[in-house]
Formats: C-alpha cells, structure tokens, sequence
C-alpha cells in the first residue's frame, strides 16, 4: 500500500493528478464492466416458450344458402347467450334479415355461427336451434356456451389458481394456450392439456399434465469472454430450483470469476426469482459485481477497483393473442449502484446511485416458416429510493430526464430452398435520445450482443444514439447436433463523447461451430474486425470458446 500511495501523493502534489487520470478513460472502464454484467445477465437467463395453436382464423363472408321450396322469410335473428355479438356476428345478422330460409338453411346458418365461435376461440361452444315458432317471422338461435367444470392437474403439481383459467368459466383456447407457456416457462417441461366431457351439458374438465420430472437444475461453464484487464478467461456455475411454491416459480442463483488472478479480477454473484399468475409474469433480480485491473498513469502503476449492484422488479402481462401473434406490455422499475477507486482512493465524479423505470410493448408473431420478435421500450431517470443526480446530471453535461427510447427485433426465417437445413437470423438494436446521456444509459457496440469481430476492445463504442444489425446463417452439419454459423454485422454510434471520433462505425464478422451433446454444449468461433476508426486499436482477429455442462 505505502508504494502506491506514495506516488499518488506525488501526483497530487504537483496538481496533476485530476489531469492524467483524466487522460486515462476512466468511463470506459465503467462502462466495460456493466457489459459484462449484462452479458453474464443474458447468458444466464431462463428462456420461456411460445405457445400457438393449430386454430385458423375464420372469416365470415356472405353466406350462400340453398334455395329451399318450404321457407319462411325472416325479419329478425335473434342470438340467446351470444357472449361475443361482435361486428362479423352482427354482419351475419343483417344478412339473414329478409332472407327466405328452410330447414337446411337455418341449420346451415346455426353450423356457420358455431364454426366461428370455434375459431375464435371457443372451442366447446355450440350453437343449437330449439323448438319455436316462425310464424313471427322471428328466427332464435341459442348459444350455449362450453364452460369449464374441473381441473384436474396431475400429482397435484401446481396450484390452478395461477392458471389464466378458472372452474365455471367459457372455455377458450387463448386461455389453453396462455396457460401453457405459463408451465412451460420452466425448462424440460412438455405440457398437455386435455379436454374431457364433464358431468353437466356444455361443461369440460380440462386435465393438465406438466410432465415434471425434477425440479432443479446445475449448470457450470467456462469460456473466454471475459475483459482482458480484469481476466478474459471466466468460470461460473448456477443452480435453477423449479416450482418452489407449487405456482411453478423459478428461482436461481449464479457466480462467475476469472481464471486466471495475476493482473486483474473479476467475480459477480446473482440472484433471479419468477413466478406467474394467469396473463402476469413478476420476475424479480439482483447482482453484483467487483473488479480490479492495474491501470497506468504515467510511470506509476496502481489498483484500479469498481463496484456495481444491480437490482430490478419487472411486471408483464400478455394483453392479446392470437392464432399467430401476441403482445405484451411491461413496466420495471430498476436501481443501480456504481462506485469506483484508484487504490484507497473513491472516484467521486464516477459514482452513481440511479433509478430508472422502464416501459415496454413487445410484439411476437409466428410466420410461415419464421418468427419475429420486436421490443419497443422507453425509460427514464426518477429519484426514487435514494437515487442520486449524477455529477454530469448536476452540473448539466448531461440530460437529468435520462429519456432513452429502444428499438429491438429478433427474426428468424428457415432457408427451406438450399439443399441443407438451413436458417438465417437477423438482430435490429436501435437507441434514441433527445440529449447527452451519462455513461451508464449510452449505447453500446463492439460485443457479441451486437457487431462481433471487436471482443478484445473492452467496451466497443458508446454514444448517446445508435444502431446496429447482427446477421447470421446457420447450417446443420448433420454430425450429432453440430451446427456452422457464419455472421457479418455492422454497427453505428453518435455523439461519443469517450473519444473524438469522426468515424464511429463498426464492421465485423465471424464464423465459428456451436453444438451440444447430451448435457455437455460447446461453441468456438473465430472474428475479425473489418472496419473501425483507428483510435479503437482492436486485435486482428478474436478467438472466442465457450463451453458448459448441465445436469
């Protein structure tokens, strides 16, 4: 400590010291390990499964009934119990006004009506005709609908009520379908879900089994993603405990740390919990970080530390779905802590203590042969639960509104015209913001989350705004789960304020193997830089592995 110390204290003697750490870029290294921390974030979470039915959607156009000898002219429909009445029910019914209908037309029309409370949906629900008297030239049809009496999970697995359906209600397969992925958002699980006539008319026992077959996981990895001043190679492990509370929770706990402790350190702990509740999901998280990297200043050398926590509470509810699509609306609230020293010594201008919320509408739709996923978000800073105005914030280099809009898509299209299995990927990631943005809100590339090929440079470029896109082609090799990637992205930022750049446009590519067998999965790949701005220095070419076994 007395060897360091004493040259800090020569710096500070000859007023200098703000200077040449200034020269050093401190944000950067910040900035660095918030990534990290994102990346091991991203890496570890729990995927959940999309559920769509087979159901096609109807569409209800003029009606061609047959021309019958015995008829009776009709002035009016009437629909008992008709729970939906919505614009195509009531198109049928200004269609049928006037109209001549026999017996064969009546039940037509009947079968037609059910059909489309079928397809919407309402799979147990039937249309029927009773017994009554046309010589009103009044047609009544009677909806009854299909209502659910029991439900039956298997070894009483979990509890119903967290299930987006209830016993006495109408019976629809969004709610089957919600109600899947809601078990299924635990790894390994293979829903099913029967339906069973009940004991009264037009009611159905829905029986559900999870196919549970343990209620943990452990999951230990190693690879070379780490950051080259605190240690490139990382370890870490995780353990996933399932249905907890019989409401088919998740909670998780994980650590990662460097290999290798001779120049730097890095180590992180996590804690994630999820639970749902019919068209809910509340997932809460937690972690934390610590980092030490030497760092230069002039002819000296000292211990560089920084410190983050990381905590979120986040609410989603599903508000529509159909056949093929479904979109979801969220709100999180999140709180971050950074802290820094050079030695014994805290950074000031580089602490933080910020909350921000955090609002999303996200759209998923199953296409032909593809998917997509796109996530619309907005957040902005708020003092709550002691959060603190940055020093940029107070003295106005940067926005305190901290109002930053992203733009993400996801899409994936199986190449079914090349003589191999096949698929292509397309990442979008998008960042606006009417202002200056501090350090922890600025958008990034350079990783593997967005233009690959710049790994060795730390934190990539940062500004303000920017975007980028990530595209991939996969091919199956046909050897035991053994899939070729090939990868070219580009990316772009403005307004950086780390470097004076003129040219803030990344360029890279990779190509590389991933693939897995039984509980062991593995991933190797080679990138290279192709176009950057000069002052970013990245290695020619980044070979990159990543490894793990779960159990």
């Amino acid at each position: 400590m007395k060897n360091t110390i004493q040259p800090l204290l020569i710096l500070c003697s000859l007023g200098i010291a703000e200077q040449v750490i200034a020269d050093v870029d401190l944000n950067r290294l910040t900035k660095a390990q918030q990534e990290l921390d994102k990346s091991l974030r991203l890496e570890t979470q729990v995927s959940k499964k999309d559920v769509y039915s087979k159901v096609e959607a109807f569409t209800i156009n003029n009606i061609e009934f047959p021309i019958e000898e015995s008829c009776i002219e009709v002035d009016e429909l009437v629909l008992d119990n008709d729970f939906l009445n919505d614009t195509n029910i009531k198109k049928i019914k200004a269609d049928v006004t006037g109209r001549c209908l026999g017996p064969n037309g009546i039940w037509k029309l009947a079968s037609t009506l059910q059909d489309y409370f079928i397809k919407s949906g309402y799979i147990t629900t039937r249309v029927e005709v009773p017994d009554q008297d046309l010589s009103s030239k009044k047609l009544v049809l009677v909806v009854v609908p299909g209502r659910i009496e029991d439900i039956i999970i298997k070894n009483n697995d979990v509890k119903n009520w967290i299930l987006p359906f209830k016993s006495d209600q109408i019976l629809n397969v969004r709610d089957l379908e919600q109600g899947v992925e809601t078990l299924q958002k635990v790894p390994s699980l293979n829903v099913k879900i029967d339906i069973e006539p009940g004991n009264k008319n037009g009611f159905s026992h829905v029986v559900i089994d999870t196919g549970r077959k343990k209620n943990w996981n452990i999951r230990a990895w190693a690879n070379n993603w780490g950051d080259e001043g605190t240690g490139q190679n990382l370890i870490g492990g995780a353990a996933y405990l399932y249905n907890l509370t019989k409401m088919n929770d998740i909670f998780s706990l994980s650590g990662t740390t460097n290999a290798e402790h001779e120049t730097g350190r890095y180590k992180s702990v996590s804690a994630y919990y999820s639970v749902p509740f019919g068209y809910w999901d509340f997932d809460l998280f937690y972690s934390k970080s610590q980092s030490r990297q030497s760092l230069n200043i002039g002819p000296f050398a000292f211990n560089y530390f920084g410190d983050t926590e990381y905590s979120s509470l986040k609410a989603s509810r599903t508000v529509y779905r159909d056949t093929d699509k479904k979109i979801t609306l969220s709100s999180e609230l999140f709180h971050r802590k950074v802290s820094n020293r050079l030695e014994d010594i805290e950074l000031v201008l580089q602490k933080r203590d910020m909350t921000n919320l955090r609002f999303g509408l996200n759209l998923k739709k199953n296409i032909t042969g593809a998917l997509l996923d796109t996530t619309l978000t907005y957040q902005r800073f708020i003092p709550w639960f002691g959060a603190k105005e940055t020093p940029d914030m107070k003295t106005g280099d940067v926005s305190k509104l901290s109002n930053v809009f992203n733009f993400d898509v996801d899409y994936t299209k199986l190449l079914n015209n090349l003589p191999v299995s096949a698929y292509y990927n397309l990442k979008l990631g998008a960042q606006f913001s009417p202002h200056s943005l501090t350090v922890q809100d600025r958008f990034t590339i350079g990783d593997r989350w967005s233009v690959r090929g710049f790994e060795s440079t730390a934190a990539g470029l940062d500004g303000d705004k920017g975007a980028y896109a990530q595209n991939t082609i996969s091919v199956m090799t046909g050897f035991k789960n053994l899939e070729w990637f090939f990868g070219a992205d580009y990316g772009v930022v403005f307004k950086d304020k780390s470097i004076n750049l003129r040219h803030k446009h990344l360029l890279g590519m990779t190509t590389g193997f991933k693939g897995y067998f039984k509980s062991f999965g593995y991933g190797i790949s080679v990138s290279k830089p192709l176009n950057y701005p000069q002052a970013l220095s990245p290695d020619k070419y980044n070979v990159n592995f990543n490894i793990f076994y779960q159990l």
